[in-house]
Parts: C-alpha cells; sequence; structure tokens
C-alpha cells in the first residue's frame, strides 16, 4: 500500500512537471495569453499554481486508486459466492462447505465479501445463531468501513491544501502589490500593483475551481463506497443469514 501511494506520489510529479512546462512554454513573453497567465504559464508567478496542480493530481489519483478497488469488491457479488436459489436451506454441513470454499478461493483472489462469508460461518457453527451472525455482519461491515474511511485521509488532506495553497499565494500577490504602492503614482508603478493583484486572484481562482472538481470526486466515491457496504450487507442477509436451517 505504502509502496503504491510512493509510486502515486510520483506520478503526480511528474504530472506537475509536465502541465507547468507546456504552460510556460506556450506562454508568449510579448504578448501572453491571459488564460494561460492565470494558468501559471509565467514564473515564478506561477509556483503556486504548480503547487495545486501537484495536490489535485495526487488527491486525484487517490480518489481513483480506491474507486478501483472498489469495482474489485464488486466482482465478487458476480462470483455468486452463495447460493442464490430460491428455497434454498443451508443446513450445518453447508455452512463447512462455504467456509472452505471460500478458503480456496482465496489464494488466486481475496474479496471483503468472502472474508466476511468466512466470518458469518465461523460465528453460525459456534453459536447456531441467527441474530449473532446479523450481529457479526453488521459490526464488520462497519469495520471495513472505517478502515477505508481511513485510507482516504491523503484525499481529504489535498482536498483542504489546494484552496490553502491557493490563498497563501493570494496573500503573497497582495503583499508583493503592497511592495510597489510607493511607485503607484507613475504608470510602470501601476501596472506593477495590478499584475501583482492579477497574480493573487489567480492563484485562488485556479485553486476553486480545481477544488470543485476533486471534491465531487471525492463524493463520488463516497458513494459507491456506501454502495458496495449495503450491497454487501443485503447480500449476506437475503443468501446467508435468512437461510440457515431453524
Amino acid at each position: 500500500m505504502i509502496e503504491k501511494r510512493i509510486y502515486r506520489l510520483l506520478i503526480s510529479v511528474v504530472l506537475t512537471i509536465v502541465l507547468t512546462a507546456i504552460l510556460v512554454f506556450s506562454t508568449s513573453s510579448e504578448s501572453p495569453n491571459r488564460i494561460l497567465v492565470m494558468l501559471g504559464g509565467t514564473m515564478p508567478e506561477g509556483l503556486i499554481q504548480s503547487f495545486t496542480y501537484f495536490f489535485f493530481f495526487f488527491g486525484g489519483l487517490e480518489v481513483l486508486a480506491l474507486l478501483q478497488r472498489i469495482t474489485h469488491e464488486n466482482d465478487a457479488f458476480t462470483a455468486h459466492l452463495l447460493p442464490e436459489t430460491e428455497n434454498w436451506v443451508i443446513g450445518v454441513d453447508d455452512v463447512n462447505q462455504l467456509k472452505l470454499n471460500m478458503q480456496k478461493l482465496e489464494h488466486s483472489q481475496k474479496f471483503l465479501l468472502t472474508d466476511l462469508i468466512k466470518k458469518s460461518c465461523t460465528k453460525y457453527r459456534l453459536s447456531k445463531s441467527s441474530s449473532e451472525v446479523l450481529g457479526l455482519v453488521d459490526a464488520q461491515i462497519r469495520i471495513y468501513n472505517s478502515e477505508m474511511e481511513s485510507e482516504q485521509s491523503f484525499i481529504r488532506y489535498t482536498a483542504w491544501a489546494i484552496p490553502s495553497v491557493g490563498f497563501i499565494g493570494t496573500v503573497l500577490g497582495i503583499a508583493a502589490s503592497l511592495g510597489y504602492a510607493n511607485e503607484a503614482s507613475t504608470p510602470e508603478g501601476v501596472a506593477k500593483v495590478t499584475n501583482m493583484l492579477a497574480v493573487a486572484f489567480d492563484t485562488t481562482l485556479v485553486a476553486l475551481l480545481l477544488s470543485i472538481v476533486l471534491m465531487y470526486g471525492i463524493h463520488y466515491l463516497q458513494k459507491k463506497q456506501d454502495d458496495l457496504f449495503a450491497q454487501m450487507n443485503s447480500y449476506l442477509i437475503e443468501n446467508l443469514i435468512n437461510r440457515f436451517y431453524k
């Protein structure tokens, strides 16, 4: 997990460097395009935008990685791990066989669902109580959810860092413009002040736009995560717990 995160971190650095280079080389020094300047096409003023791009790429890659994991976990439902035929009753011997089947499957690929089925089968063998198995399923799903939530800590950090870096750029831009206040009586001084103010507000604008896109990805990820665990709970209740032989 750590190695993959470092890999995504390096990819984010490379993407940031490539995008910054494209913007800088595309911006003409004589008559620069306003949009390219706003996106960070001039240096060193565009360094703030480069930092926001880095956090955006890293956060986006983290979101994509978790979405890919959720897609993998959803594949377990298409494997028909539990009997789905109507009126199928599961006895003690069937429970033992189900657990063995999950153990064999995990030699080739692991899912949260196979782990949950194994734990449910073990609990039923010990207690012979459907209600206790249901309690275990609910508790275990909460644990899975908490573990996946903890993996999103870097995503939440990037979502906070992007607008924060933009605001830092605004403060630096305003401070730089105030440094030219003594020259505001000349046309050249006015141009310097307005240029620095433009840089100040450009950094915030870019940061907020990137934050909007990343926040959409985060909320979409949360929805897919909630859907996964809701479906997992429903699948266990319908195809395992409700089929136990009383």
